[in-house]
């Protein structure tokens, strides 16, 4: 059997309704491409969602349905749902996702033209914390997804180095997925999981890049983000990440989108410059005022080091 090019292991965990539904249904256009592989987790729901997820793939009998007898925590629930993936890249799926159109046809497009060297892809999108987020102010979900059809269409074919990905949707070459052994499950429920996965595939010497060429809506903190267990995980996380890379940076996000405008600079100062990118550059400008420091003093330096970007 042929294997396909991208397999999609979607994780779901309670309020099916209000996420895993949203997200599978935004993938429906692609349940019948040969290319793609989709699947979808529940791992370990007690609200009902983990039927509902049952019920919705036997209407679409293409998608995998996997439903965990309990909460394997984010790393261990995507572990389990790779190991029945059969694409020659995988791609890791918030259920807090949305996918524009043309969405996977142009993951598809990027894969195809993505070097060998290259092992791990982050799409661009609205809310992550990294080099990864456009902003436009007072953008609805509508909005957004609007942004994301014309963004899918209209390709730049750049990639652009990042120092981590976040794993709100990540594409990643099968084969290094299995050479790392997938995510680390001492992260237990979630949180720094992806920061780690990032950090070891960078020390196995292999590229992570973002794709200016494919946006998903992130509606983010679909499960417990904001919670007492929440801040709990991060705290006891952190320090483990630390533990396995003393040499972590800890950005914040406007540095970020800083690392990649300055690589817009250096597009433009070589000549190599379109108005697919400009489109980019003015969602990047929106990120970077959004996300500048609180203080004045720190404002004005800031607003200085962006001004020639």
């Amino acid at each position: 059997m042929t294997r396909p090019l991208l397999s999609l292991v979607v994780l779901g965990f309670r309020n099916f309704e209000v996420t895993t539904k949203a997200c599978l249904e935004s993938l429906r256009p692609w349940l019948a491409d040969k290319d793609i592989e989709i699947l979808v987790v529940d791992n370990g729901s007690s609200d009902g969602s983990a039927e509902k997820t049952a019920d919705w793939c036997v209407a679409h009998p293409s998608v995998q349905c996997l439903l965990s007898d309990s909460n394997r925590g984010f790393a261990g629930g995507m572990n389990w749902g790779v190991s029945h993936a059969r694409g020659q890249w995988i791609l890791l799926v918030n259920n807090d996702t949305v996918f524009p159109e043309y969405t996977l046809d142009a993951f598809k497009r990027v894969i195809r033209e993505t070097p060998a060297n290259v092992a791990m892809l982050g799409p661009v999108t609205n809310a992550a914390g990294n080099g990864q987020r456009l902003w436009k102010p007072e953008a609805t979900s509508s909005d957004w997804l609007e942004i994301g059809r014309w963004l899918n269409r209209n390709p730049t074919h750049h990639l652009i180095s990042v120092y981590r990905c976040d794993f709100f949707c990540i594409a990643i070459r099968h084969d290094i997925w299995l050479e790392l052994k997938g995510l680390d499950t001492s992260f237990g429920l979630g949180y720094y999981e992806d920061f780690d996965f990032s950090l070891r595939l960078r020390k196995a010497g292999y590229e992570q890049m973002i794709t200016e060429d494919v946006f998903i809506l992130h509606i983010g903190g679909a499960t417990f983000q904001g919670s007492k267990e929440a801040r709990k995980l991060i705290k006891v996380n952190k320090k483990l990440l630390l533990k396995k890379h003393p040499d972590a940076k800890f950005e914040h996000t406007r540095l970020g989108n800083l690392s990649v405008m300055k690589a817009y600079k250096k597009m433009r100062d070589d000549g190599v410059w379109s108005g697919e990118l400009s489109f980019r550059q003015d969602l990047r400008s929106n990120a970077l005022k959004e996300d500048g420091p609180r203080s004045i003093f720190k404002r004005y330096i800031w607003s200085k080091n962006i001004k020639n970007l």
